[in-house]
């Protein structure tokens, strides 16, 4: 697992999701791993909380109205960054295998398994409760990976009112077509982008300063002016990549 001290807020929503969890689901808790931007050196601004609670059993209607519950209470009592945990809750079986695993707690499927399982491969992960992930996250392929990349920029598409959010997305996922590599930060892909595509620079460093709460009026123009032409440029990338 990484070793990595959290930021003190993070660090204090983390604390209040995992004994709620803990507390609502009992012995049907497997453990709770926790991922995205918060786990890399490179991660810039942390937006939200990302993880996986694997648990052993279906949960029941009671249990997933005490895990509502939970969030809205997390989201009172730790400002917006309270209302951005953004967890799976999958079965211990479906953690093992390569499909989409099915949300427990909302009627989804993970489609972006690929790249979580990834990324816990790679090591890019917390451990917040529970025995280390060694035989859950299998390895995904390639054309698994890529099937998810995939999905994510069919993702961004339908996002495009949030066009910072959008930028720095696509970002990574050319990041990792490029690189033939997932486990790649939107924050750090950015970073990548702008020395990679010097023209798109003014619009990639646009997106990274509304992350960290510093983009001026100018900075929000741009994005909302540049991020269809963004998006299709970053297809262009991804079919030219795709040929090959």
């Amino acid at each position: 697992m990484m070793k990595k001290k959290l930021e003190n807020d993070v660090a204090a929503v983390t604390r209040a999701f995992v004994d709620g969890v803990a507390g609502a689901l009992g012995s049907k808790l497997y453990g709770i791993y926790m991922y995205g931007a918060s786990v890399f050196d490179d991660g810039g601004p942390i937006q939200d909380i990302d993880c996986h609670v694997i648990v052993n059993e279906p949960l029941r209607d009671a249990e997933r109205n005490l895990l509502m519950a939970l969030f809205e209470r997390i989201a009172e009592d730790h400002g917006s960054l309270g209302g951005e945990v953004d967890a799976y809750f999958i079965l211990l079986d479906d953690a093992t295998g390569a499909a989409p695993p099915h949300n427990q707690l909302k009627d989804l499927f993970d489609e972006s398994w690929a790249l979580h399982c990834a990324h816990i491969r790679a090591g890019r992960y917390l451990t917040l409760r529970g025995p280390e992930p060694t035989d859950i996250f299998p390895a995904p392929t390639w054309p698994q990976v890529a099937a998810a990349l995939l999905h994510e920029l069919d993702y961004v598409r339908g996002e495009l009112d949030y066009p910072a959010y959008c930028v720095l997305n696509l970002c990574r996922i050319v990041h990792s077509f490029t690189e033939h590599d997932a486990v790649k930060s939107k924050h750090g892909s950015g970073e990548w982008a702008s020395s990679e595509f010097p023209a798109w620079k003014p619009l990639i460093q646009a997106a990274m300063r509304h992350y960290s709460k510093t983009a001026d009026a100018d900075d929000e123009s741009v994005l909302r002016e540049q991020v269809r032409d963004f998006l299709a440029f970053a297809e262009d990338c991804i079919g030219r990549i795709q040929e090959h």
